[in-house]
């Protein structure tokens, strides 16, 4: 499979990511393939102006003028620190920069018509083909994603490709279409897949597992129906991906740990929770359609556990 990134290399441009950031501040970072950082400087900016006009209709006057003139000084602010930022940000960024799959002109000018008050059918555009947000109310892919984080969805990631093992991927439920499931792709198209004594096996091969220290659960831990949700926690290996796997313990290891082997048939993908023993996954309802796959989830913006995890999403 083809990488996520765009097989064609381009140097940063400063003074670019510089008047880019100066149309809207934080557009110079997603430039320069900072996504997440270019949204953080964006909301910043932006939240300060419905502050601005709420004041000049509510309020003492002297309030008025005071929240008017902090409002004004803070967002100067921002927005200079945004600019010099995404200068020195495209400064030190490799001269083999590989193109994202938001690195097109029109992906700019939705931001910037968005960011700027754009009119809402433009925002509903940028949210039907270009990035979704989600809020995840469960703990099925713990300890990658946490109940209640909120996820951005990519869904330009599967316009030219289907999607690759190790990807988190959203989807509709394939039992109830009104809902939007997100699990870890495990097999493609053609592959095999195979659950013996709860090891699992692609293509007659038993994927290999690396036990981690409950530190790395640190922070994040969670409950489940009033009870501690405990568990070991794996690193996996599957082809080129690797990635965090948790195997709940009694009373939440409720998942089979066994699955007869079937081949996914073409134009689907087998997918299955990071939290092996408490995930309704494929081994319920079985392959996924990639016609109901609505985008790679990419970023987590609102992590409610662990602010370190903030950011891009092992994919």
């Amino acid at each position: 499979m083809a990488e996520e990134t765009v097989n064609i290399k381009h140097r940063r441009l400063p003074w670019l990511a510089v008047v880019l950031s100066w149309i809207m501040a934080g557009l110079g970072h997603i430039y320069c393939g900072r996504f997440v950082k270019g949204l953080i400087f964006t909301f910043l900016v932006c939240i300060f102006i419905p502050v601005f006009f709420g004041a000049l209709s509510v309020g003492p006057s002297s309030v008025r003028v005071i929240v008017i003139i902090l409002s004004f000084l803070i967002s100067i602010v921002i927005w200079l620190a945004a600019i010099i930022d995404s200068w020195h940000t495209a400064k030190h960024t490799s001269a083999s920069y590989t193109l994202k799959d938001y690195n097109r002109w029109y992906v700019y000018v939705l931001l910037v018509l968005m960011g700027t008050g754009g009119s809402t059918q433009i925002a509903f555009n940028i949210r039907t083909t270009l990035l979704e947000a989600f809020r995840v109310p469960t703990a099925s892919n713990y300890p990658t994603i946490v109940p209640n984080d909120r996820i951005l969805a990519n869904k330009l990631a599967y316009k030219n490709r289907g999607p690759k093992r190790g990807n988190l991927i959203v989807f509709l439920n394939p039992e109830d279409r009104r809902q939007n499931y997100i699990k870890r792709v495990i097999a493609i198209a053609g592959d095999t897949v195979e659950i013996k004594d709860g090891q699992l096996y692609i293509n007659d091969e038993q994927l290999q597992r690396q036990k981690l220290a409950q530190s790395a659960l640190d922070n994040i831990r969670v409950e489940v129906n009033g009870e501690p949700l405990e568990g070991d926690v794996f690193e996996e290996a599957n082809g080129d991906a690797q990635y965090k796997i948790f195997l709940a313990e009694p009373p939440h290891n409720q998942a089979s740990i066994t699955f007869a082997k079937m081949t996914v048939p073409e134009h689907h993908c087998f997918v299955l929770g990071d939290n092996r023993n408490l995930s309704h996954d494929s081994r319920h309802f079985g392959p996924v359609s990639l016609a109901t796959v609505i985008g790679r989830a990419d970023y987590l913006y609102w992590p409610v556990q662990g602010w370190s995890r903030f950011g891009r999403i092992n994919n």
